[in-house]
């Protein structure tokens, strides 16, 4: 494939870059361009399955607006070639430099942005074949690494907040594995090295022999299961906090997951039907995992002041949930925190919500428990 292009040299953050802007027709687009999707079998890769909501007739649609309503796409769509291409100069202003850009004819065109206009255009095509023709602006890059592609979607999307955010978790875990935490910090900041821990936490506890999760957390891009009973993305929310506590410091990832694969299994044995039954209950929904992962550091930190870090050890703490406590100072907690109290039907209003305010006050409501609890304990007892 022969095309006059030009070419524009750009640089930043120690590199060079040169984009090749060219017009490319849309049957030949739709033809020859790959896209890289993140799967749990292809982790490699950036982007999520196009959304049928943007390439039906509903307004705001690519299809409806490319068929009848404005029908122009000004932005360019970015292409990527990992393997060789050639530029022959023909004239130059020192900008801009004018050529023909040589794309081997086996070479997919990688698409790093703009894939629902692309598959907007396919859908066009097979309605009205003169949309084969149509034009598109097209900036073409040459990113051997995969990872590189990866990077520039996620500045060029997350950063205008288009990218879904359980995709933007695994973006940032795929850049922890290339390049590691202080380029990672540089880029996103702690927050965005504890989502990428976070989501490596969550990967062994759906992994591990030992975890009460093992295979019941479905990843973006999986197929659902009938074991599955909770996305990721709660998951990698509610455990990145725990990242930022100093009770963990010099702790390694690993070790951090096999302490919540107790603290879980804890909770497995004083909720056993809440795991067989999970859709009957919040305990493993959204308020239950928000509000028991903020209450795991405190329970660490009892357990570590004792000097014993260990599911029984966990489990006679949390066992305190099921004891009066008739001083709490929040009524919904001065009886035993059975099943019913998490049961869908029959629970109180604060083990139902899943606002963050909400939730907050069911951890604070299960820590003061506990609290009462030991307090009342006899100094030989604790």
């Amino acid at each position: 494939m022969r095309l006059k292009a030009f070419a524009v040299k750009q640089w930043g953050g120690g590199r060079s870059f040169t984009i090749y802007v060219t017009a490319l027709p849309a049957g030949l687009l739709v033809e020859r361009c790959s896209i890289d999707r993140w799967t749990p079998q292809n982790p490699g890769g950036y982007q999520r399955p196009p959304d049928e909501r943007r390439l039906g007739w509903r307004r705001g649609s690519a299809l409806r607006y490319l068929l009848r309503e404005l029908g122009c796409f000004p932005t360019s769509i970015l292409l990527n070639i990992r393997g060789e291409l050639i530029f022959r100069e023909e004239w130059s202003s020192g900008i801009l430099t004018l050529g023909e850009l040589h794309i081997d004819d086996g070479e997919p065109l990688w698409v790093i942005d703009g894939q629902h206009r692309v598959e907007a255009l396919r859908r066009a095509i097979e309605r009205n074949p003169e949309y084969e023709s149509y034009p598109l602006i097209v900036s073409i890059m040459r990113l051997p690494d995969r990872f590189d592609e990866l990077l520039l979607f996620y500045i060029v999307n997350r950063r205008q907040r288009s990218v879904p955010t359980d995709l933007a978790y695994r973006h940032l875990q795929r850049m922890l594995l290339k390049r590691g935490v202080d380029w990672l910090y540089e880029l996103e900041g702690g927050r965005g090295v504890r989502l990428a821990l976070a989501a490596e936490v969550v990967d062994q506890l759906n992994s591990s022999e030992r975890s009460p999760w093992r295979g019941r957390i479905r990843r973006i891009g999986e197929e659902r299961r009938e074991e599955h009973i909770i996305h990721d993305r709660p998951l990698i929310r509610s455990i990145a906090p725990i990242l930022r506590e100093r009770v963990f410091e010099g702790l390694s990832i690993r070790e951090i997951a096999d302490l919540l694969i107790e603290y879980w299994r804890a909770l497995r044995r004083l909720y056993a039907e809440a795991f067989e039954r999970p859709e009957r209950y919040t305990l493993l929904g959204t308020p239950g995992i928000f509000s028991l992962h903020m209450l795991f550091p405190s329970i660490y930190a009892r357990c570590a002041r004792r000097g014993i870090i260990d599911e029984e050890e966990m489990l006679r703490l949390l066992s305190h949930l099921l004891e009066e406590t008739p001083g709490h100072p929040q009524p919904e907690f001065r009886g035993p925190i059975t099943l019913d109290f998490w049961s869908k039907e029959h629970g109180p209003a604060i083990a139902l919500s899943t606002s963050l305010k909400t939730i907050r006050s069911l951890y604070l409501g299960l820590s003061k428990k506990i609290q009462l609890v030991e307090e009342s304990l006899s100094p030989r007892t604790l």
